[in-house]
């Protein structure tokens, strides 16, 4: 009968400590995102760019996030840049006009913050790239 509950206990360890593992994260372009979204959505990605504009907003339920527009730095001249939107709950320790490293889930479309969004990443995380 021990034997019989430690087996038990010790399988519904594992599966739990197995639904923990995330996806690693896919290194993307701004421009790959939005060209090839299908092959992305839902998956978790990394990708850079320089923030163009970065404002706090309050959601449906008046909870605080940030929004981020990311342009493709690698751009240059093509017209017109590339860009997407990065939603972050936290406040990112970067501003306008740096170069930032995005890491969270890409989505095509959906909610977040009680809103509706298209071509968005969930932020887990968001470094100032050192240049």
């Amino acid at each position: 009968m021990i034997l019989v509950g430690l087996l038990s206990f010790f399988s519904s360890v594992s599966l739990v400590a197995g639904g923990l593992q995330k996806e690693l994260p896919l290194l993307v372009t701004i421009r790959e995102l939005l060209t090839d979204s299908s092959k992305y959505d839902g998956h978790r990605v990394v990708t850079t760019g320089r923030v163009r504009s970065m404002e706090g907003q309050i959601g449906r339920r008046g909870s605080e996030y940030v929004l981020l527009v990311l342009e493709d730095a690698e751009a240059g001249a093509i017209e017109p840049i590339p860009s997407i939107q990065v939603i972050s709950l936290t406040l990112p320790p970067v501003r306008e006009g740096h170069h930032a490293l995005v890491q969270g889930a890409f989505h095509k479309e959906g909610k977040q913050a009680g809103r509706s969004f298209e071509y968005f990443i969930d932020a887990e995380v968001i470094l100032r790239e050192k240049l």
